[in-house]
């Protein structure tokens, strides 16, 4: 089962003693930066945009020069006391809340545990630090504990909020932060960083396409295990186009331990075909010859044909959304529903 879809902005990139913001975010750096250096800086920090941009990254050298004693060039130093034991992973200024299981929910208990790390000094006279995510993966009562936190802020705590889907969260958790977005870069910027981590070349353009214009997250799906579960869906959904295939059945054999794969993951490789397929059929430019096949077996033609295909588009939209929620939803029952959609668009 791959996870590239869930460890997308951390896959490639190891973690660094001394971790620094990716080429694309150097504009978010500067200007967070410049409010840390001058005094002002908010006490709770919203980092948020799509899966494979590097977030969680900004985070982490975000919070190690807020931990550093001595940074250098705006930069933790990673030799000082406070790095040292930011990267031996002891530093009691620092705590990091992740689910207990991956792609699992933050419970409760966990955001109530931050009560005693909020409420007490500082064991090294700075800046404590709370870095959390995926913020949007806190049920209700989880939100409302953090709420909680948010609302009487100690002086010294600066909470780092991670998410890919904002929406996820309450309108009064959103308020309480500044929000450090990330849109997806240039493609030359894009494309220049793949170049660098050995990903070039026709196969770069396709995995960056392939991940909406992510870097990182286009790195991880080149990665075998990614690929293989991508070619084996895209012979299915074009299977099922024929009428030789289930979609009940499929969805079943997806979501069996043996053959199932993280159903976001499969969304992420269905709307980029559909994307293709929508730009394919409005510019009369040619795609991937396995996309250009289901194109020419879907009924119709000119405009009026890509109706269907945009409003098949927002229900993955609404799929993934519901997907990087908090309202866990049934996955076998989202996914037959989205097969017997595609399988209609064929008949």
């Amino acid at each position: 089962m791959s996870k590239a879809s869930d460890k997308s902005d951390t896959a490639v990139e190891p973690a660094l003693p001394i971790p620094s913001p990716l080429p694309w975010q150097a504009s978010q750096w500067q200007r967070l930066g410049a409010q840390w250096t001058a005094g002002r800086c908010p006490h709770a920090l919203l980092v948020s945009g799509q899966p494979g941009l590097g977030k969680r990254r900004f985070a982490d050298a975000f919070a190690a020069l807020l931990l550093c004693d001595q940074p250098r060039h705006g930069l933790a130093c990673g030799e000082c006391r406070g790095c040292q034991l930011r990267i031996a992973g002891s530093h009691p200024d620092f705590i990091r809340v992740v689910p207990e299981k991956e792609q699992g929910p933050l419970k409760v208990e966990q955001i109530r545990e931050l009560g005693e790390f909020v409420g007490r000094t500082s064991a090294r006279e700075g800046a404590r630090v709370v870095w959390l995510a995926p913020a949007e993966s806190m049920n209700i009562n989880a939100a409302n504990a953090l709420l909680k936190n948010l609302e009487e802020p100690s002086g010294s705590v600066i909470f780092l909020l991670i998410t890919d889907n904002p929406s996820g969260l309450l309108p009064t958790i959103r308020s309480r932060c500044q929000t450090i977005a990330f849109p997806v870069p240039p493609q030359q910027a894009a494309l220049r960083w793949l170049s660098d981590s050995g990903v070039e070349g026709e196969q770069a353009s396709s995995a960056l396409t392939l991940a909406g214009g992510a870097p990182l997250l286009a790195v991880a799906l080149m990665e075998p295990e990614a690929r293989e579960i991508r070619e084996k869906f895209l012979v299915d959904i074009t299977a099922l186009t024929r009428g030789d295939e289930n979609p009940v059945t499929l969805a079943g054999r997806w979501e069996s331990p043996g053959e199932g794969a993280d159903l976001n993951l499969l969304l992420q490789f269905w709307q980029s075909w559909l994307g293709q397929m929508l730009k394919a059929r409005s510019t009369d430019l040619a795609a991937d010859a396995s996309v250009m096949a289901l194109l020419q077996r879907l009924p119709g033609s000119g405009p009026e044909s890509q109706r269907p295909l945009f409003a098949f588009y927002d229900q993955l939209l609404k799929a993934r959304g519901l997907l990087s929620g908090n309202s866990n939803p049934n996955k076998r029952l989202l996914l037959e529903e989205l097969l017997i959609r595609w399988a209609a668009l064929f008949r």
